[in-house]
């Protein structure tokens, strides 16, 4: 049997109970749908919370609860084969338990945890470089376009450091946002509109202040571009202010 899922991690998890259910022996392969499998029955599996929380409190039991966030944030890294990787993972989990942390020699939970550890390292670069704008809606505005999925693991920390605020933080690369009203969280699409309204008066403002700002404590003389790329790489500039004298 093959799982299709709707792509989102409680989906997958959903689907990962229903081939314990059916059988684990007898899995096929799970997928989002993007790819056709030749052989074997598919099957779509609804997103069901109450099966994916069956899976992820049966692991935390058994294992400790770093696992349901190791498996949170390399499921988000969206690396090729993904799926069967980290049912491979989950099963070797199950029979591990408690130990299966400490069989980091193994390819499989090897591989898992660099994944969990890439999606890690750029939410934390991100939670620095991120700036958010004011549009004209009176709404802040923050655009990135992160390697993997890490907008969703971002948003918490911007909810206690803006909790009066109402803002977005746009995926360009997945075209996808989170959006928050200063009452709750939600994954939203971000319609064209959005994408291009228009920058405030006050927000041209002070992205020109922040700017100068920036060209006025630099040392020319200091400029070490190698260091300032390994801090600040150059994938993410087109999203900094201080680094974009064209609006």
């Amino acid at each position: 049997m093959n799982y299709i899922y709707d792509g989102s991690f409680f989906g997958y998890i959903s689907a990962v109970f229903d081939a314990y259910h059916d059988g684990i022996c007898q899995t096929g392969i799970i997928h989002d749908g993007s790819q056709t499998s030749l052989f074997g029955e598919e099957r779509f599996v609804c997103t069901d919370m109450e099966k994916a929380g069956k899976v992820l409190e049966s692991l935390r039991q058994q294992c400790g609860s770093e696992i349901c966030h190791l498996l949170y944030y390399a499921f988000l890294a969206e690396q090729p084969k993904r799926e069967q990787r980290l049912l491979k993972f989950i099963r070797q989990a199950f029979q591990q338990k408690q130990e299966f942390q400490h069989h980091l020699s193994e390819e499989t939970i090897w591989e898992v945890h660099q994944w969990a550890v890439k999606t890690g390292n750029e939410r934390h670069k991100l939670l620095g470089l991120l700036r958010f704008r004011e549009i004209s809606n009176g709404m802040l505005y923050g655009k990135i376009a992160p390697d993997y999925c890490v907008v969703p693991i971002m948003a918490p920390h911007f909810v206690r450091r803006l909790q009066g605020e109402t803002w977005v933080i746009h995926d360009a690369r997945r075209n996808f946002g989170v959006f928050y009203d200063t009452r709750k969280l939600q994954i939203v699409e971000i319609p064209k509109i959005l994408q291009t309204a228009e920058i405030t008066e006050a927000e041209h403002f002070f992205s020109e202040l922040w700017r100068n700002y920036y060209r006025t404590i630099a040392i020319k003389e200091r400029t070490n571009t190698k260091l300032r790329r390994q801090f600040m790489p150059k994938k993410y500039w087109p999203y900094l202010i201080e680094l974009n004298e064209h609006e």
